[in-house]
């Protein structure tokens, strides 16, 4: 029986401690790349670049035919065993839209998809990235007002 007790303790173990891995950014190299997409009578392109030094970077920015409404930069850092996205828009002329960066916490991770939830004031209620397909890539966000936006992203 005490065999029994320390071989299941230790599968426990095991288990507890796969599951309790720290998240690296490593893992977000499916979102690498450049994409756009139509969002209203704007594109907007993202550019991911490769994961390095704990982080994973993007540029965003949403034009039309009269110019560019906004820039965004987002980056997703390795904090505390997990990761957090934080994000920053800037207006034309390059002022910032908002004070401080909006900052997600993850929500959930699997392959090719990753969610968050906003954690300050004027940051998106939710936000996921998915690439359920080489050629496509999902942006989805659910604003404070209003409803759950969704934007299809193809390779550049």
């Amino acid at each position: 029986m005490k065999r029994f007790i320390s071989l299941f303790l230790l599968f426990l173990g095991l288990i507890w401690g796969q599951n309790n891995k720290p998240l690296s950014v490593n893992s977000l190299s499916w979102l690498t790349g450049a994409w756009e997409g139509p969002i209203g009578e704007n594109i907007l392109e993202e550019v991911w670049l490769p994961p390095r030094a704990g982080t994973i970077v993007a540029l965003v920015r949403s034009s039309n035919e009269s110019g560019t409404n906004f820039v965004e930069i987002i980056i997703i850092k390795e904090i505390n065993g997990t990761l957090e996205l934080q994000l920053q828009l800037f207006k034309n002329s390059l002022l910032p839209i908002d004070s401080h960066p909006h900052r997600f916490e993850l929500t959930k991770i699997e392959e090719n998809y990753i969610s968050f939830k906003g954690v300050t004031s004027g940051a998106h209620k939710t936000l996921s990235y998915e690439r359920p397909e080489k050629n496509v890539f999902y942006i989805r966000f659910h604003p404070h007002d209003g409803d759950e936006v969704e934007i299809r992203l193809t390779p550049q």
